[in-house]
């Protein structure tokens, strides 16, 4: 019973963490060694070497898309070819909406949220599989409390190309201008890049989740790099209301189906170890700007 409580625990952090792209970690503290006169490292009584603490640091929240920055960019001139929005080549709709995205970087706020679908371990049979079908309400409402708001627009948008889109097309809603873009699916390993692919160019992905590995260090050792975890991310699409270039309301959403295999984790504490031979899951990812569109 302690092996599979374990390990659904595990399991439990790791989809968890995998699926909002979130890593919680704690900064470590800053010491130097306290040495004598004559330059030596000073022992206590029980002959350990004496430290002292160079700089306080606090628990900060870290997240995987805070810890990849895009590069600044100065806004891009956009030759348009006519007017009429409806008119307009699918790269003229990106280097629109890519100029856009630019110049709101400092204008707007966005809002992301994260909502799980379904997770099922070993099809849901067995002790394990009832075990997290019996847990899932309980990370359901830890995605739907993670709610996390950043300035800006999400994606790695200086590097969007006509050749990421699968559909596009612009049109006029009264002083708006709107864009909408269907992007082209994408599927990552544990070494993904926050903004890299088709997806991560327009909406940004989970990234590297071999991340996850420190941040549970603590608990557990899990084998990543001999287990099979993919990431697909499904019907990816942005549409976006624009106005003198900024982007004042906008929705980028997708949803992400991530499959495990064969995964190793094992207590640090305890003799437990185990094999996760087959789970997956599938949550829902949203942002918007200005209340969404």
């Amino acid at each position: 019973m302690k092996k599979i409580i374990a390990i659904t625990t595990a399991f439990l952090m790791l989809f968890a963490f995998a699926s909002c792209g979130e890593n919680k970690v704690k900064e470590e503290e800053k010491t130097e060694i306290v040495t004598d006169k004559a330059g030596e490292a000073v022992t206590n009584e029980a002959g350990e070497t004496v430290t002292k603490l160079v700089e306080e640091s606090e628990t900060t929240e870290t997240t995987i898309a805070e810890s990849t920055t895009v590069p600044e960019t100065t806004i891009p001139s956009v030759s348009l070819s006519s007017d009429n929005p409806t008119e307009w080549t699918t790269e003229e709709i990106v280097e629109f909406y890519k100029s856009a995205a630019i110049s709101s970087k400092t204008n707007v706020k966005s809002k992301e949220m994260k909502s799980l679908v379904e997770m099922v371990v070993n099809d849901g049979d067995g002790l394990l599989g009832t075990l997290v079908e019996w847990a899932t309400p309980f990370l359901v409402k830890a995605l739907e409390d993670s709610q996390v708001e950043f300035d800006g627009i999400t994606g790695g948008y200086e590097n969007l190309a006509a050749s990421d889109v699968q559909s596009a097309k612009a049109y006029k809603s009264g002083e708006y201008t709107v864009v909408e873009m269907k992007m082209k699916e994408q599927t990552d390993g544990i070494h993904g890049d926050r903004y890299g692919g088709t997806v991560g160019h327009a909406i940004s992905v989970v990234g590297d989740i071999s991340s996850v590995e420190e941040a549970l260090s603590e608990w557990f050792d899990i084998d990543f790099e001999n287990a099979k975890i993919t990431l697909r991310y499904i019907e990816p699409v942005l549409k976006v209301k624009i106005k003198d270039g900024v982007i004042e309301k906008g929705t980028w959403s997708y949803t992400i189906k991530i499959n495990v295999e064969n995964l190793h984790v094992a207590a640090v504490r305890l003799p437990i170890q185990a094999m996760v031979e087959k789970a997956h899951g599938e949550v829902d990812y949203i942002i918007t700007v200005g209340g969404g569109f």
